[in-house]
């Protein structure tokens, strides 16, 4: 495509690191737009202050419950249409992604301001140098972690499982947040498991757009999540 991404490490990080900046800006976007919405003095959408004395913005779900469930439907429907185009067209998966990261991106900024927005450039920050060490020990530690595959898979699980029980059932902070660094974990053995799965298969030749594609959705999947559940361990 490029001369310049002639390696499989240069595909994957250029279509990882556009659509996490897609994620970003939708996320800044809608942040600004609530922070809009209260300085036009919305009903919806108040403020309180925090110990620090920064603006904490409030909004009412409630009041945008219709756009909730259609960003909900078009998130499902975005990420399962990317994970079948991902193995037939480049192309089309790269418009499928970018709308998912987009709509993902819109996810996080309303569960930042569900929690509390200024907690997002501090824990973005720790996600950024927790996804690089990863990076850096699972391409050159010479370790192979593929013995992490049926270990994460089978925590992925129980994850899942604890994460459907807080829906329904009422929890002390300090339970959550222990579930939330079962998530850290889980999802920073998943980071050194595929960037080790990257390093594996560029020395094994393979170099492939397609290739470089589904990786860079299985990091992408680690990178939010792994933000999400920090954001949970961290918040009040």
């Amino acid at each position: 495509m490029f001369a310049l991404f002639e390696s499989l490490f240069a595909k994957t990080f250029l279509i990882l690191s556009v659509q996490l900046f897609m994620t970003y800006a939708a996320a800044v976007y809608v942040l600004r737009l609530f922070k809009q919405l209260y300085l036009a003095e919305h009903p919806a959408v108040t403020a309180t202050r925090t110990a620090d004395g920064e603006l904490d913005l409030v909004i009412e779900l409630k009041e945008f419950q219709t756009h909730l469930w259609i960003l909900m439907g078009a998130d499902i429907v975005l990420f399962l249409l990317l994970l079948l185009a991902s193995h037939f067209s480049l192309w089309i998966s790269l418009v499928l992604f970018t709308l998912w990261s987009v709509v993902t991106g819109v996810w996080i900024a309303l569960v930042l301001l569900s929690v509390d927005e200024n907690l997002g450039s501090r824990v973005l920050s720790l996600t950024a140098y927790i996804t690089l060490g990863c990076a850096l020990i699972g391409i050159y530690s010479g370790i192979d972690f593929s013995f992490l595959g049926s270990i994460l898979f089978f925590s992925l699980l129980a994850l899942l499982l604890l994460s459907m029980v807080r829906l329904f059932v009422k929890m002390k902070r300090w339970k959550e947040r222990v579930i939330s660094f079962f998530g850290v974990v889980v999802f920073v053995g998943y980071l050194l498991y595929d960037f080790n799965r990257l390093d594996k298969l560029q020395k094994a030749g393979v170099n492939s757009w397609q290739t470089a594609m589904g990786l860079a959705i299985s990091i992408y999947l680690d990178v939010i999540n792994l933000f999400l559940d920090l954001l949970d361990l961290l918040s009040d």
